[in-house]
């Protein structure tokens, strides 16, 4: 739900605001601001430009001190204890050494492993018991993880719409149910797509050169490389203060005459080891000079700055996040529009890892023409659902002076706690996220039915690894996002039946970086087990915070979509409406390069979309609702249509059904041909339209084809008012 904590938008009054909230700040929150940035805005100053736009305030919170829990807050952490005792207001630790922050919304990061290590809360630092005892959990909240797999928060299932009815058709998640989950991404979370955001780009590419390099098979390789660089055009806005760049370095193949498919990487080209024993190539993305990973003054120049002629950033506008994936956007244009003769535009996949972790996800998300994606350990606000309680928190990152920008401005409505915070321990959950209409798996569902990979770490070494990320709501978001795939016809995350999982270690000493490692309730699939039969893969590894472990794993399972050949529909189609067997209009000639099965038929839109369907496995255009047909002021309507091998998603197509002037029907078994200013009245007392074909075995039966549900005469979820004119007729209100 939007949350009611959401307030209007200070405009030409927001300085005035500003500086009325100033007295009220806590943790020298100011609002007290000039009316344009410039160069010498500190982050936390922007941080709380952002805050006070919306009337957003930090809580007081109670000084740390003392010498022993609850250090002056009541909501501390009762296995947890300062890492300097001296300075209690500095960050916490417990018995497995992680880092533990109270943040400035109020709430701390907590590591709940099994209850049976866990002591109880009568018993805290500086009780020895925690330290060298059995129960040497980590930082317990007292509330668990408040999951989606614990009692908690409720999960958002992708596909249910938010008023709750649920997704029947796959119309309905091509033509409602994916734009809501995007509009409530772009609004909640990331800040709005900039992917029509087009200024004009000077690109050049530079002298390509050669070498070899040793595969990760350990057979050598001779690769070529060339850099290229887009300029953006600030004419726009000359004072911008920055000129933002996008910057590949592509390593390929040395054979020419081909056009490679590529893994964008963030950072340096450091992955074409992987890539090359598969046959194709990996770009290193300079990410950084579209974007800083920074904030302050940065926000209000490189792209975002550009957009918004240097003024302050607002609430719905995009973070770093989509900054970084709108410089890969652009970049696909060019290979689109330069027909690059190496790198094949139609072929991008993208990998990123922690915060490019998160980046990579926005990407793939807000780009469908990305074919395959590894957000590598993406954490809070990545890949780990925001509406869980285990290390890093949603909290966190949109108050940190270090992380605040990578998400839009509008994200700091959902933290903080419901209940004013007091100090009450019992006040502290649940919190604002409670209000969020979507989480990572909603994010991670918006890739379907492309393929994507999700991964984690563990906590090595001990405290300092990966459970900051939640490496079990990393698991969960692939769990919980696969419904899309499986409803649109590609198989999701597969694990197999009777998989063990993960638990605590045995515990041990806080000095003992072997002991454990730290679990979330539930865990995962074991260790260093590829699980890759689903179009979404998955890969825990035994190491810490990396993805150098998964690499090798990716990119063999990456080959599986980039080197396939992607089906293609016979562009320029069209059917007359009449001249097919009853209930059906015809079928759609498609090939697949690599002779694979066609297969996963489904209507993404156009004006016949729920009055048409198709058969997901022959491409037989079907009726589905002729009584929603508008014989007499429609000439013609238009299908957006999908087709799949298995492995790729064709490119839409549009195919045309044209309404003759006289049409074909088959009444009471009887073959007729009445005006089209006829055939309505036909068809409301039973005539079907088509010829009467009894051997042919088709005629519309009230089934979906094509996905769960009980025919096209129930239209669930937002859109549907009743009878009303949507694009190209009559029978669906928008």
């Amino acid at each position: 739900m939007k949350s009611s904590a959401l307030l209007p938008l200070c405009t030409a009054g927001a300085l005035a605001a500003f500086t009325l909230l100033a007295g009220s700040q806590a943790n020298a929150q100011s609002c007290s601001l000039p009316a344009v940035p410039d160069g010498t805005i500190t982050t936390t100053q922007d941080r709380d430009q952002m805050l006070c736009q919306q009337r957003l305030k930090l809580p007081t919170l109670p000084t740390r001190q003392g010498t022993a829990w609850p250090w002056n807050d009541p909501t501390a952490p009762t296995n947890a204890w300062p890492k300097d005792l001296t300075a209690p207001e500095g960050n916490w630790t417990d018995a497995q050494s992680h880092t533990i922050v109270r943040t400035a919304w109020g709430n701390w990061h907590t590591y709940d492993s099994d209850p049976a290590y866990e002591p109880s809360p009568s018993v805290h630092y500086p009780d020895p018991s925690i330290l060298t005892g059995s129960l040497n959990g980590g930082a317990m909240s007292g509330v668990g993880t408040y999951g989606p797999d614990t009692p908690g928060y409720e999960l958002l299932p992708v596909l249910k719409f938010d008023n709750g009815r649920t997704v029947k058709h796959r119309e309905d998640w091509w033509l409602k149910r994916r734009p809501e989950i995007f509009n409530n991404v772009q609004d909640e979370l990331y800040g709005e797509t900039l992917i029509n955001f087009k200024p004009n780009i000077t690109w050049t590419v530079g002298p390509t050169t050669t070498g070899t390099q040793v595969g990760s098979d350990g057979a050598t390789y001779t690769y070529r490389d060339k850099v290229f660089t887009g300029v953006v055009d600030v004419s726009a806005y000359p004072a911008l203060r920055n000129v933002p760049q996008i910057v590949m370095d592509c390593r390929f193949p040395e054979a020419t005459g081909k056009k490679y498919p590529s893994i964008i990487h963030f950072g340096a080209n450091n992955t074409f080891q992987y890539t090359a024993p598969y046959g194709y190539g990996s770009c290193g993305y300079s990410n950084a000079l579209v974007a800083p990973d920074s904030g302050g003054a940065n926000l209000s120049s490189y792209v975002i700055g550009l957009k918004n002629h240097g003024g302050w950033r607002k609430p719905d506008d995009a973070g770093a996040l989509v900054e970084w994936a709108w410089g890969i956007s652009r970049f696909i244009d060019y290979l689109e529009s330069s027909n690059d003769a190496d790198v094949d535009a139609d072929k991008i996949g993208v990998e990123g890892h922690s915060r490019y972790g998160k980046a990579t996800l926005v990407a793939a998300a807000y780009d469908q023409r990305i074919v395959v994606a590894l957000p590598s350990c993406g954490g809070a606000l990545g890949t780990a659902p925001a509406r869980r309680a285990y290390g890093e928190t949603l909290d966190f990152v949109t108050s940190s002076t270090s992380e605040y920008h990578w998400v839009s401005g509008k994200s700091m409505t959902y933290a903080g706690p419901i209940h004013p915070y007091d100090g009450n321990p019992a006040h502290t959950f649940p919190r604002k996220v409670k209000y969020l209409d979507v989480d990572a798996y909603s994010t991670l569902s918006l890739i379907a039915p492309r393929a994507v990979m999700t991964n984690g770490g563990t906590d090595t070494p001990q405290g300092n690894g990966d459970a900051w990320q939640d490496p079990t709501g990393m698991y969960l978001t692939g769990k919980y996002g696969s419904p899309a795939w499986e409803f649109l016809g590609w198989p999701g995350q597969v694990i197999p039946q009777g998989t063990p999982f993960t638990s605590p270690g045995s515990p041990g000493p806080r000095t003992c970086v072997n002991c454990g490692p730290a679990e979330a309730v539930n865990g995962t699939p074991p260790y260093d087990v590829a699980f890759t039969e689903g179009t979404v893969a998955y890969r825990r590894h035994s190491q810490g915070h990396t993805d150098t472990p998964d690499w090798p794993t990716f990119a063999q399972w990456s080959a599986r979509y980039l080197n396939d050949g992607r089906p293609v529909i016979t562009p320029g189609q069209s059917f007359t409406l009449g001249e097919a067997p009853a209930g059906t209009v015809g079928k759609v000639d498609a090939t697949d390069p690599d002779t694979d099965p066609l297969q996963q038929w489904q209507v993404k839109g156009g004006t016949g979309a729920y009055k048409f369907t198709i058969d997901a496995d022959t491409g037989e255009i079907e009726i589905a609702d002729a009584k929603e047909i508008d014989f007499l002021r429609t000439s013609s309507y238009t299908l957006t249509l999908m087709t799949g091998d298995g492995k790729l998603p064709s490119h839409d197509e549009t195919v045309t059904i044209n309404i003759p002037n006289k049409i074909n029907v088959c009444q009471l078994g009887i073959n007729l041909q009445v005006p089209r200013l006829l055939t309505g009245i036909l068809v409301a007392q039973g005539a079907e339209i088509g010829k009467c074909d009894r051997d042919h075995g088709h005629g519309h039966d009230g089934h979906d084809h094509d996905g769960p549900g009980d025919g096209h005469d129930d239209h669930d979820g937002p859109g549907h008012d009743g009878p009303g004119h949507g694009p190209g007729g009559p029978g669906w209100g928008w």
